[in-house]
């Protein structure tokens, strides 16, 4: 396994979600900030529309999963920061909806990525950031090989929990 996949299996296995609950601390200020409510699915796509996609940091030293306040109140982030304000739009819309973030670590590294998954019915969709996916899937494993298309070669994903920030499942490719 080259290195740079060794690096990104184990950051996604083992670090990620530590390093996000951690710079999560610095933003508890943030918990208090309104988020402007949604009455549908296209409701939730013009309010994340509202928000600009900007790249992570150097290197991407600085990623991390901020809270949705944080993202709303910023107006712009990369896609863990739409992926986690439309899990928390979709809860406060419909809890039935159960959403979670599903993360493709890809190489080369820049295209890896994190969307947000929801139930609708029996089936599955997906954020991608400001767009709504219109397709639907039966499971996690249909829409990692969707998210997957960005890059050359997937090497893990996992889909975890978007307050907590405790991974559910995790699968090496």
């Amino acid at each position: 396994m080259p290195p740079v996949s060794l690096f990104l299996l184990l950051w996604l296995r083992l670090a990620r979600y530590r390093w996000s609950r951690f710079r999560r601390l610095f933003e508890r200020g943030d918990l208090g900030k309104s988020i402007d409510p949604a009455a549908s699915l296209q409701e939730i796509e013009d309010l994340l529309k509202q928000v600009t996609w900007t790249p992570d940091g150097p290197l991407h030293l600085y990623d991390s999963i901020s809270y949705p306040q944080t993202t709303w109140a910023k107006k712009h982030d990369d896609c863990d920061g739409f992926a986690v304000l439309a899990a928390e739009l979709l809860k406060r819309w419909n809890p039935a909806t159960s959403p979670v973030l599903l993360t493709v670590m890809l190489r080369p590294a820049r295209k890896s990525h994190t969307v947000c998954v929801f139930q609708e019915g029996a089936v599955y969709r997906f954020f991608d950031n400001a767009r709504l996916n219109p397709s639907t899937y039966t499971d996690y494993a249909d829409l990692a090989r969707e998210v997957a298309r960005r890059g050359d070669t997937t090497v893990c994903w996992d889909v975890a929990d978007p307050w907590s920030l405790r991974q559910l499942e995790f699968h090496r490719a």
